[in-house]
């Protein structure tokens, strides 16, 4: 373990605090300046962030104070590779402010090392600027954002970090500094407030969302927890509408977990260009969306919202072991799955979009080139190689219906995927779990029996296809096969499974909604 220092980050700003967040008042700002009451209010890492205007660019000037280490050099860590482009490379002008301290490079460009005199205080300066050469769109749209109107930006591809501990806390003040009058000012740790007293990780910071300017912001109330909307641009529906519609999700999400330990939570929503396009992704408390104007409320869109609001628990709450590729398929799939049952429950899709956008996934899956690879390409590939990307979504998707109904019938309708799902939750809470292939065995061969966990280890170990059973979607359900080869008569055979509602039922009865949970 990296042993703990105390760094210093100045952050100062023009927005007037918010009083009731993290609680900073009027009458203790003083203690929130590194220059007085140090001894008092002492800060593992201060950050001083403001703009600085070029004729064609706008950069971010950013200082960064840390105690060194006693050892006379202390490793940083830049922006990595996050993305799909090295983010180091928005880092400018690094260079030290301390006295008698000096920066080595390394052979790794994410990685310098910082001489300095033992256990002293040391200063570093540092610009951030925007390396997108084109629009902001899909494939660039991690990357930072600086210009005139707006800023917006991921912890991971701005902050310069100590190799410290990364799962420690640490005591850290950000404080922004001449941002313009007119703009508001958001991030995951409050809103409009120009100087923040917070205590997280490395990976919490690194994983954090930051951003200003020209956003509306809005807010309600999810258990009288505020969750609040930060969004810029013209859409196709209201801001209102949409913040409705992320409400409905997450209060179905936190009930599903009983988690209900969120303080502060906010959205962001930023336009891209294309059409039809969308992505997103989790943050610490927080959540970054990226849609191109075009875009309506749908089931793709509340499908993306739902997926990644599942994260928090799903990778955030629940940690994944490394290399977390290996579980792709359980973190992704799982939570593909969960997104639509749990959209279904909140009645803000039909029964029949259910089944519809599920013999979507088997049909892709089923006629996919890659669909009997092992799971270990998936690991080498699953961020240079679309059709790999997309395996481990598809196959944890159809396991999680697989594995449902077999723990239905195993309990005689006692039980379903859900209890496996919050049992896994308490375990992460209680004994520290985290998933790998390894615990995520010992959970299946409880619920579900060794058969079902022997055919799910044949998939990713071998890469045998998977097989849909016949009551995945319960009794008002039957799985039907068509035939048919790729080219005609000839070619590879595809046996494509899919289900119907059958002739005794009537769509969304009782009965029907039952098996999904719909009350």
């Amino acid at each position: 373990m990296i042993k703990k220092f105390t760094v210093f980050f100045l952050i100062s700003g023009l927005f007037a605090l918010n009083n009731n967040l993290f609680g900073i008042s009027e009458s203790n700002k003083s203690h929130f300046n590194p220059t007085i009451n140090k001894k008092e209010q002492e800060y593992d890492l201060i950050y001083n962030i403001e703009p600085f205007y070029e004729i064609k660019k706008v950069r971010f000037a950013v200082t960064l104070e840390f105690r060194g280490d006693k050892s006379g050099e202390t490793k940083i860590l830049l922006p990595g590779n996050f993305g799909g482009k090295n983010n180091y490379e928005g880092i400018k002008f690094l260079k030290p402010l301390s006295e008698n301290t000096s920066i080595i490079n390394t052979d790794n460009p994410e990685q310098k090392i910082i001489k300095h005199p033992s256990g002293e205080p040391v200063k570093l300066y540092y610009q951030v600027e925007e390396i997108r050469n084109d629009n902001v769109e899909l494939g660039n749209h991690y990357l930072t954002i600086l210009n005139k109107t707006y800023f917006h930006f991921l912890g991971e591809t701005f902050f310069v970090f100590p190799a410290w501990d990364w799962y420690s806390n640490y005591k850290i003040l950000i404080t922004w500094n001449h941002m313009p009058y007119t703009w508001s000012l958001a991030n995951s740790f409050g809103i409009n407030e120009k100087i923040q007293s917070i205590s997280v990780s490395l990976d919490q910071l690194s994983s954090s969302l930051f951003m200003g300017g020209d956003f509306r912001i809005i807010k309600r109330n999810v258990d009288n927890n505020p969750v609040y909307l930060s969004i810029r641009g013209r859409w196709n529906f209201s801001d209102d509408q949409l913040l409705d519609i992320i409400k409905d999700i997450i209060s179905i999400e936190r009930n599903f977990w009983n988690d209900h330990e969120f303080p502060y939570y906010i959205i962001s929503v930023i336009p891209i260009e294309g059409r039809g396009e969308q992505g997103g992704i989790s943050r610490t408390n927080a959540y970054a969306l990226f849609l191109t104007p075009d875009r309506i409320i749908d089931y793709r869109l509340k499908r993306i919202i739902a997926h990644e609001t599942f994260h928090i628990w799903l990778g955030e709450k629940i940690k994944f072991s490394e290399p977390e590729a290996l579980s792709f398929w359980f973190k992704e799939g799982f939570s593909d799955y969960y997104a639509r049952l749990l959209l279904l429950r909140a009645n803000l899709i039909t029964q029949d979009e259910y089944v519809e956008e599920y013999n979507k996934i088997l049909y892709a899956y089923f006629t996919s080139s890659v669909r009997d690879e092992k799971n270990e390409r998936v690991v080498k590939e699953f961020w240079t190689n679309q059709n790999i990307m997309k395996l481990p979504y598809m196959r944890g998707d159809i396991i999680a219906h697989n594995l449902n109904a077999i723990i239905y019938k195993n309990s005689r309708g006692s039980k379903n995927l859900d209890n496996l799902m919050l049992d896994l939750f308490k375990r992460s809470k209680t004994e520290s779990l985290t998933v790998s292939n390894g615990s995520l065995s010992a959970l299946i061969r409880f619920y579900a029996g060794e058969q079902a966990l022997a055919d799910i280890m044949k998939c990713l170990n071998s890469g045998a296809s998977l097989k849909s059973h016949p009551e995945a979607l319960g009794p008002c359900y039957e799985l039907e096969i068509e035939s048919f080869r790729k080219l005609w008569l000839i070619g590879e055979l595809y046996e494509i499974p899919s289900y119907k509602l059958k002739s005794t039922n009537k769509s969304n009865n009782k009965k029907c909604l039952e098996w999904f949970g719909v009350k």
